[in-house]
């Protein structure tokens, strides 16, 4: 087939503002089985959309991972400007930092509703299965004013999936295992209710693992090769359930309802120098939201209810981590109503949005009979966009202001006289974004603005063993921007019948930065260190050849410093930071006896960083390759294989400067995530999916 016309920016509409509305393909694989891949329809509508939005956005189509063993963090981790952290293995733990955002900057959301903002500082990614899953929308510096319209770390957004799939199938059967006793089975349905007026989808998936992988151990000892070892990683096991259901109506102003529940229990492993081998986590999740779309003359709305809530329990018998057994009991819930506005005045767009919440938490010690303390946040924040242009200039300033009132974790056992006074943030967060289409495949567009976040709860007044509040902590505030460009031509160049490029500088500078810093104990405290500078360049890009052979990759490179704080470490790079990232990844698909066959392999470069404020402590980099292949067996059943860490890389040199000797000018260490958990080796996975 050929490749399809060319197409113009999209006009502007009197539709409100929609999540996922601006969209740039940077994942384009072939699924197994029937499909081919994302269809030329598609793919016009994406390149519009890629070129006729001013923020930069990453979707995936999750469809298009189907046979893969793949979670939704390794996913997250091969997009640009975009590092993970997790203390390794299938399932395990997982945190999402943008740009070299700490992972609380970015605002995580499943279909437009945001998660908890008060127990937590960060949502664990690893929760949540793909399966389930329609889109992965990863929004890197601006962000729409419906989805909060600041933040130096983005969002992201998953949206579920509704309705049949791709192929027509109403029933989705997957099942696999692989090395390190990982294993998943999950079950999906999904098709159009009352004669097509609606579309409903459910799923329910198991999964879990071991993570009993063995990694390289110093003793704790660098320059001392004696108590060198290879132990098994222990008490890093997890089982997880994700389940799902929703319903959204195909008419315009149709409403949506959606229920999703998670249950995850986790070992705690500790570090490679501190082994854990008791301690354990356990979750419960609830997300229930309602939306409706509405009209009031010429402006139409969209408004949303939501109710959110988790349970924790935090058992630490042996007295492993931090001071002191643990047995707790965490509980946080959020109540909150969303409304966003959209209408055309004249050639412009006026947009408006706000959002009403009500966050509780409480923490009960188990071991004592007291009841537990419990504390609230209320918070109100309105924003307003407005879309000056609708032609090859559009410029939009945005303002959005987020007021919210805290009230510390009382115990209920002491007199209400020493119950410490609520706390008030007003943070406003202006943003002015622009996007110049200078032709028809080349589009300019970038933003800058301010940006804030309000302590959380567990930050402020938080004790989980692992992590101690902070009471006198102060709001992180900070200015970022972005510039860069966007090519997708429309016809063919050669053989190549996709392109896609994109390039973009970003660069921060955050006052009162929240840092989590290391004590002792392994206890974590965070803390305003003063100030942070951020620069980075990101490439990415994908071409695809005579429809069977696609490339896609992409590089990151960021410079951090830190200023302002402690004068021993004016100037060092921020922790967790590597300044070098990149990913490639080459799929090579045709049909074989009339079924699609899909091989690919990836390669994953990190350099290395550092683990603590001094830059004394090191992580090496590391290169990770993986393999894999999937095919249809037959028009209901495909299955997949993969091999990740393929060289089974596990240990690596890690250079001294300066060097103690002249013998001595690298010392071995375990390649490790950016947090210093160590990561697994080789690991294979199959599995099989039947849809009907």
């Amino acid at each position: 087939m050929d490749a399809p016309a060319a197409s113009t920016a999209p006009a502007a509409s009197t539709t409100p503002p929609s999540i996922g509305e601006e969209t740039i393909i940077v994942v384009d694989r072939p699924r197994g089985g029937r499909a081919e891949r994302t269809s030329d329809e598609a793919a016009v509508r994406d390149r519009g959309r890629a070129l006729g939005a001013a923020p930069f956005v990453t979707i995936i189509h999750v469809d298009e991972l189907e046979g893969e063993a793949t979670s939704l963090a390794e996913v997250l981790a091969g997009a640009v400007g975009t590092q993970i952290r997790t203390v390794g293995g299938a399932g395990a733990y997982a945190s999402l930092s943008v740009r070299g955002a700490a992972p609380g900057h970015t605002t995580v959301l499943v279909d437009g509703i945001p998660l908890s903002r008060l127990g937590a500082i960060t949502t664990d990614l690893g929760r949540f299965q793909l399966g389930g899953l329609a889109e992965v929308q990863l929004y890197r510096g601006a962000v729409p004013v419906e989805l909060g319209g600041a933040g130096v770390g983005g969002a992201l957004n998953l949206v579920s999936r509704v309705g049949r799939g791709p192929d027509g199938e109403r029933l989705t059967l997957s099942a696999g295992a692989g090395s390190f006793a990982a294993r998943h089975l999950a079950l999906g349905l999904g098709d159009e209710l009352a004669g097509g007026r609606a579309r409903a989808a459910a799923w329910l998936g198991y999964q879990g693992s071991r993570g009993d992988f063995g990694y390289f151990s110093d003793g704790g000892t660098p320059l001392s090769a004696g108590d060198d070892s290879w132990p098994t990683r222990q008490n890093n096991q997890v089982d997880q359930l994700d389940a799902s259901a929703r319903i959204v109506g195909t008419d315009t102003r149709a409403g949506a309802l959606g229920l999703r529940l998670g249950w995850r229990r986790q070992g705690l492993p500790g570090s490679m120098w501190q082994a854990v081998r008791d301690a354990e986590l356990s979750t419960l999740g609830l997300v229930v939201d309602g939306g409706v779309a509405s009209r009031w003359g010429a402006a139409e709305a969209r408004h949303a209810l939501y109710l959110v809530g988790e349970q924790q329990r935090y058992d630490d018998p042996a007295d492993e981590i931090g001071v002191g057994v643990q047995r707790r009991r965490y509980r946080t819930g959020g109540l909150g109503a969303t409304t966003a506005w959209a209408r055309l005045l004249g050639r412009h767009r006026l947009l408006a949005a706000g959002e009403l919440r009500a966050d509780l938490m409480s923490d009960r010690d188990l071991r004592s009979s007291r009841v537990a303390t419990s504390g609230h946040r209320l918070g109100l924040a309105p924003a307003l966009a407005l879309e000056l242009g609708t032609g090859a200039v559009v410029v939009t300033p945005a303002l959005r202001v987020d007021v919210g009132r805290t009230a510390a974790p009382v115990d209920l056992d002491r007199p209400l006289a020493m119950a410490p006074p609520p706390r008030w943030d007003v943070l406003p967060s202006p943003r002015l974004s622009a996007r110049h289409r200078l032709t028809d495949a080349l589009t300019v567009k970038g933003s800058v603005g301010g940006y804030a976040r309000s302590p959380t709860l567990l930050e402020l007044f938080g004790d989980r063993g692992f992590i101690v509040g902070t009471p006198e902590l102060r709001p992180e505030r900070g200015w970022s921007g972005d510039l860069g460009l966007a090519l997708a031509p429309a016809d063919r160049r050669g053989r190549f019948d996709r392109l896609y490029l994109e390039a973009a500088g970003f660069a921060t500078r955050s006052t009162d930065t929240i840092v989590l810093t290391s004590t002792l104990g392994g206890v974590a405290r965070p803390l305003n260190v003063g100030g942070a500078r951020t620069a980075g360049l990101e490439l990415s890009g994908s071409a695809r050849l005579a429809r069977r052979l696609l490339v896609v990759g992409n590089y990151t490179a960021m410079w951090t410093a830190q200023h302002g704080g402690e004068a021993s470490y004016a100037g060092r790079d921020l922790p967790r930071r590597p300044r070098h990232a990149a990913a490639v990844r080459i799929d090579l698909a045709d049909r074989l006896i009339d079924r699609l066959v899909d091989l690919w392999a990836g390669l994953d470069w990190q350099a290395g960083s550092y683990l603590d404020q001094a830059n004394l402590q090191r992580v090496p980099g590391r290169a990770l390759l993986s393999v894999g292949g999937k095919a249809g067996l037959t028009e209901a059943l495909s299955v997949g294989l993969e091999v990740s860490n393929l060289l089974d890389a596990r240990q690596a040199a890690l250079p001294l400067d300066p060097a103690p000797r002249p013998d001595l000018a690298t010392v071995p260490t375990a390649i490790a995530d950016v947090a210093g958990f160590p990561l697994p080796g080789r690991a294979v996975y199959l599995s099989a999916t039947w849809r009907r």
